[in-house]
């Protein structure tokens, strides 16, 4: 018992421990203050999550949210703090995070500023397009301490990307029309991460003009772009079926012929993972041509 008088006395002259931090940038333009070394990291969005992994970071991950679905491990493996528009900040601060790592495009401003309150620090990519993933890879990879993988990974996946843009180049690019939703129709415009994927891919979305990311559209509209393939996601709950029983869808041509092409999930998902789902893609417009 006296020794444990003495310890305590000690560690109460000594003050509070100081832990070696560093100060990071993130995408915009925040300084944020993390440990030297990062153990405890939570992500509030799939692709965020896909990110760490595919960096090698899992073990460093304590949790997710939900609608997780790759790497199929995290779903498993990890605890959820709630959806991605309102986590539960209480959750949060459950796991003691070193840091949260969000997208600035997707997480809501008031999810970040609670967690400033909470002195829990925040570190944002934004994760737009193409471009927006490998830069969103090399920030992660410079907040967990992962630098050496983040540049590895990017060289893999630059390299993946203009093996498919080569497949097509000098063919001709049939135009697609996204149907995401039926009703109302939702589809993506030209600030889409999945438009930018088609195109890749070696097709043209008649949608790209658009400005917006998402938006809904009429039949009206899309009957004069007049696509070359219907291009639906494979977990979508309709298809060429559902299309045709619905007034005024079998004007398309690409309805009546029955011309769709199944999109692969994983083009949805800002991450290393999308490179899966771009392949996929690739085959089908190089196999419909």
């Amino acid at each position: 018992m006296k020794r444990l008088c003495v310890l305590a006395a000690m560690v109460l002259c000594l003050g509070p421990v100081s832990w070696a931090a560093r100060t990071v940038k993130d995408e915009t333009g925040r300084t944020v203050t993390v440990p030297d070394k990062v153990n405890r990291v939570v992500s509030l969005t799939p692709s965020v999550t896909d990110t760490i992994y595919a960096l090698g970071g899992g073990p460093q991950l304590v949790a997710i949210t939900d609608f997780t679905e790759y790497p199929p491990q995290a779903a498993r493996e990890k605890p959820s703090i709630g959806d991605i528009l309102h986590p539960s900040l209480e959750r949060i601060l459950s796991f003691h995070p070193d840091v949260v790592i969000a997208v600035s495009t997707l997480n809501s401003p008031e999810t970040v500023r609670g967690l400033e309150r909470m002195k829990i620090p925040v570190f944002l990519v934004h994760g737009r397009g193409l471009a927006g993933v490998y830069s969103a890879i090399a920030s992660i990879g410079q907040v967990i301490g992962r630098e050496r993988e983040a540049a590895e990974l990017t060289r893999k996946l630059k390299e993946r990307e203009q093996r498919v843009r080569k497949l097509s180049e000098g063919k001709k690019k049939p135009s697609v029309f996204l149907s995401v939703q039926l009703e109302p129709c939702i589809t993506a415009g030209s600030g889409a991460f999945i438009t930018e994927l088609i195109e890749a891919a070696g097709a043209r979305s008649v949608t790209s003009d658009v400005k917006q990311d998402w938006l809904r559209i009429s039949l009206e509209s899309v009957i004069p772009r007049n696509p070359d393939y219907i291009l639906i996601m494979k977990s979508a709950p309709f298809g060429l079926k559902e299309m045709r029983a619905r007034a005024g869808w079998n004007a398309l041509r690409a309805v009546r012929e029955g011309h769709v092409m199944y999109a692969d999930d994983r083009l949805q998902i800002p991450g290393p993972v999308a490179f899966d789902g771009l392949e996929d893609l690739a085959k089908n417009i190089e196999a419909a041509r």
